[in-house]
């Protein structure tokens, strides 16, 4: 593809993973025993730092790295604080599901300009 829409496919998944671990946190909120997860995303966004500086990186570069980075996000137990806290968790589920909604509509508004580029109309 290009090197935006590989990076907002990588932002997508790190939404995703974001949700996913908030709702495995809520769904576990009751269970005795149970420590919060979280997820490190310190690689993957440095990575989109990286992209964002160098607009000259190959977009092939950041869906490879992106991809092991986001493999690489291992779901660990938060050690500092290992309760749930629930109003923080649903946050977290609603601030992810924001910026996946967010990232949609420009990857969408994104393959429209494409489409009407090879259609040739303006």
């Amino acid at each position: 593809m290009d090197l935006t829409t590989e990076a907002l496919r990588l932002g997508m998944g790190l939404a995703r993973t974001r949700a996913e671990v908030a709702s495995v946190n809520i769904a576990n909120v009751d269970t005795p025993g149970y420590r919060a997860q979280q997820a490190d995303f310190s690689q993957a966004i440095g990575l989109l730092r990286d992209a964002a500086a160098h607009p000259e990186m190959s977009d092939v570069r950041l869906r490879v790295q992106g991809d092991r980075e986001l493999a690489a996000t291992t779901t660990t137990f938060d050690e500092a604080d290992p309760a749930v806290h629930l109003d923080g968790e649903v946050a977290d589920l609603e601030a992810a599901s924001a910026d996946y909604q967010t990232m949609t509509a420009v990857l969408s508004r994104r393959f429209s300009l494409m489409q009407l580029a090879l259609a040739g109309r303006n």
